[in-house]
């Protein structure tokens, strides 16, 4: 429940899904209330329900210096009470009306979603609004919830060697921009966290001017219309902070990290560039960069996993991620699990054998149709749900993207050439922006 938000890995997936489960995609409606909360209707009659999700534009990059995991502890007590509800009682109201919620912290942004039956999204919505100017939890439950986001950091990192490994590769990575600091943060600075340092950060950034509201499911615009107005539209906006992120230098100097955890059975190698978004850098390279992971690590047909896994049989595993959705610089990642007793030398030279080869030479026209295929079935299978529609737009929008971008998505992939795949691998794969992890067995200490 209200889990931490794995960006740099979800958001690739989420954007390679579709508007409606039908060959032309539903119809996007938006509007924005005179208090400057934009409000998206994404419709979907297929079945009487829908998700009402709330995307507050802050996130983990936007805590302060010395308190990182702030975001991520204040959207935990967005669930301990306001001055109209106990704590515990948003939660126990939407499960007795057969509803499902949760919320989740990035680098970018924050967002809390419920799904339930069309007839009680009012509900919903009076819920939602009442905790965005009224947050008042108690002292007592304040010191629980830290208990339990440290219990969190324990147990999703501290005894997660793949997750302590990627926190410290970020760390190495990113110098300056906030990025390098981990989203549900470092736990000496999460102990120090207090009520009023959440209840500043709420009254500061949680405001209808700087969220984003958007419905997805059995609703049109002209039936959310008034009831954003009745439960939104009496909450007064409020001047915003402009956001000061710190500009990431120059990467000069490639870096290492190693790791060994008595949890690891077997080794891993894992290397992330520093990449350009879709608003950060050289923009032109999203789209072949989404390509490109498939081309490298995209399944069975993949080249990482052809020359790896099939002919050279030295890996069990590849995959290869981008998150080029971010505001600021994206990650471009590969991993790889050796075989047994294979060493990781050996697979680090097979893959840089691969990664120059990419460089050099334009993928061809099967890997190209092979890519945008994998990226427009995924599309295709994915147009059934709710809540990851509205994921979608959600991430679109933070970006600051203009919503129609949702729908033209398949259009652009197919637009892409091979040509624009060499160029993004040239300015992207190259090795002093790149930090390669490994990941070992704790040493053994000698009788």
């Amino acid at each position: 429940m209200r889990s931490l938000f794995k960006i740099s890995i979800i958001i690739s997936a989420l954007l390679l899904s579709g508007a409606a489960h039908s060959d032309t995609p539903a119809k996007i409606e938006t509007f924005t209330l005179s208090n400057g909360l934009e409000v998206i209707v994404i419709p979907n009659h297929r079945v009487p329900a829908v998700s009402h999700m709330i995307w507050y534009k802050i996130g983990a990059a936007d805590d302060p210096q010395g308190k990182s995991g702030l975001a991520h502890f204040h959207e935990h007590l967005m669930f301990q009470g306001t001055a109209k509800y106990k704590a515990g009682e948003y939660s126990d109201i939407i499960a007795r009306h057969g509803g499902q919620q949760n919320a989740f912290t990035g680098y970018d942004a924050t967002s809390y979603f419920v799904n339930i039956s069309k007839e009680y999204l009012p509900l919903a919505m009076e819920l939602e609004a009442d905790r965005m100017r009224g947050l008042i939890p108690l002292d007592s439950n304040v010191a629980k919830e830290k208990l339990v986001i440290i219990e969190e950091r324990r147990s999703r990192i501290e005894n997660n060697p793949g997750a302590q490994l990627a926190e410290q590769m970020n760390a190495a990575l990113f110098r300056h921009h906030p990025y390098h600091l981990p989203v549900i943060g470092w736990m000496h600075e999460m102990e120090t966290l207090t009520k009023n340092d959440a209840l500043e950060f709420h009254k500061r950034y949680y405001h209808p001017n700087n969220a984003i509201l958007i419905v997805s499911g059995d609703v049109t615009a002209a039936e959310l219309k008034p009831l954003a107005q009745k439960y939104y539209g009496n909450l007064a906006k409020a001047e915003i902070p402009a956001r000061k992120w710190n500009a990431e230098p120059p990467h000069i100097a490639e870096r290492r990290v190693t790791l060994r955890h008595p949890n690891v059975s077997r080794p891993s190698w894992n290397r992330s560039y520093a990449s350009s978004s879709i608003v950060y850098g050289n923009k032109d390279d999203t789209l072949p960069l989404f390509v490109l992971s498939q081309v490298l690590g995209g399944g069975k047909t993949s080249r990482l996993y052809q020359a790896l896994v099939v002919e050279q049989k030295i890996a069990s595993g590849v995959s290869a991620n981008y998150s080029g959705f971010n505001i600021g610089p994206a990650l471009f990642e590969i991993s790889i699990t050796p075989q047994k007793d294979v060493s990781l030398e050996a697979i680090e030279k097979a893959v840089e054998i691969e990664i120059e080869k990419i460089s050099k030479e334009p993928i061809t026209d099967s890997e190209l149709s092979r890519a945008k295929t994998l990226l427009k079935a995924e599309a295709i299978y994915a147009r059934d749900g709710l809540t990851s529609m509205a994921r979608i737009m959600g991430w679109v929008r933070v970006a600051g993207l203009d919503s129609d971008y949702f729908s033209l998505w398949p259009e652009l992939i197919e637009r892409v050439t091979p040509e624009q795949v060499l160029t993004a691998a040239k300015n992207t794969l190259v090795s002093k922006q790149s930090v390669t992890g490994i990941l070992l067995p704790e040493e053994r200490q000698k009788q």
